[in-house]
């Protein structure tokens, strides 16, 4: 269950992040569509690959996040294993 909830976390994360890149992209055109010079295009054209890279290290952020979750929610779960979890007295001989 624990990693269907990891993998659609990470769905929407790499929603969001393609989300970002593509308007990232779309910024990058129109600034270099209204950019006089060869200089300012490509001054926009690096602005939009930090935009994009930036996006991308969010995403991997993110996954990493849900991992961590993932890992701890397991850790705390299975704190207990091993030890002693029936009830002595509820309703037998012993």
């Amino acid at each position: 269950m624990q990693q269907a909830k990891v993998k659609v976390k990470d769905g929407a994360s790499a929603l969001r992040a393609k989300a970002k890149i593509v308007w990232a992209k779309l910024a990058e055109k129109t600034e270099a569509a209204t950019s006089r010079s060869h200089d300012e295009r490509q001054l926009a054209h690096e602005r939009g690959r930090a935009k994009v890279a930036a996006a991308e290290a969010q995403l991997h952020q993110e996954k990493v996040a849900h991992r961590e979750a993932a890992m701890e929610h397991r850790l705390h779960k299975h704190a207990g294993v091993g030890g002693h979890n029936h009830k002595h007295g509820a309703g037998g001989v012993h």
